[in-house]
């Protein structure tokens, strides 16, 4: 079965590129974090499921990365584009939906598009500071309208990175996730035990972002509590 269609990497990437301008340049109203955007990501591929699934857990992983001043964090948007999307995709040719097992392989194959994303939006941020400075002196000289066309070229760039990146990282894990599945069948118990542990995990880190005196407790309890919960729910098969 063919992994994905190019109406699928389509979507993945409009969404991820309006994920990252809503992000930092354009309304700002969370709807990039991943809470919001995976299961948008996962509803625009036909699998609601998958979003809510990763969205939580990629949520807590990356509670704490918030654009404070100058501070870059990971670019969760496209990290939780790209695996809310390479986890539907992957799940819709192995035709057993998205799993624990598959949900876990998608997650460690393209989380470092997260890190990828601090870099170039680093770059990004050079080009529109450069921007900036352009629209003023525009403004200066008397052109309104050429003014407008910097600050919106300013809003092209961050979308074209993650309109390219996020579709490509989900088309990569729509591919490797079923051939690893297929390749080694009996792993999926273990892997529905990693997808807990990555729960518990995220829980940890996002009772640490909270800055808590007792973090390291929530820490420890966080993970406890999600592997006890993802067992009794029976999410490892």
């Amino acid at each position: 079965m063919i992994p994905a269609t190019p109406l699928d990497l389509l979507a993945v990437g409009l969404v991820a590129g309006l994920a990252a301008i809503e992000r930092k340049g354009f309304l700002q109203a969370m709807l990039s974090r991943p809470v919001a955007l995976a299961p948008l990501t996962g509803l625009v591929l036909g699998d609601l499921e998958a979003g809510l699934l990763l969205g939580p857990p990629l949520e807590l992983l990356w509670l704490g990365a918030v654009n404070l001043g100058a501070a870059l964090p990971q670019h969760e948007a496209l990290g939780a584009a790209a695996a809310t999307g390479g986890a539907a995709l992957a799940g819709r040719a192995l035709g057993t939906g998205v799993t624990p097992a598959v949900a876990v392989l998608a997650v460690a194959g393209v989380a470092a598009l997260a890190v990828l994303g601090r870099g170039t939006d680093r770059l990004i941020e050079d080009w529109n500071v450069r921007l900036a400075a352009r629209a003023e002196a525009l403004v200066e000289r008397d052109a309104p309208r050429a003014a407008v066309r910097a600050n919106l070229w300013g809003l092209a760039l961050p979308f074209g990175v993650s309109f390219v990146l996020a579709p490509a990282g989900a088309l990569a894990a729509a591919m490797a996730v079923p051939a690893a599945m297929r390749a080694v069948p009996g792993a999926a118990p273990a892997l529905g035990w990693s997808w807990a542990a990555l729960c518990g995990f995220a829980a940890a880190a996002g009772a640490l972002a909270f800055r808590a005196p007792r973090g390291a407790g929530l820490f420890a309890a966080g993970a406890a509590l999600a592997l006890v919960a993802g067992r009794l729910a029976g999410v490892l098969g």
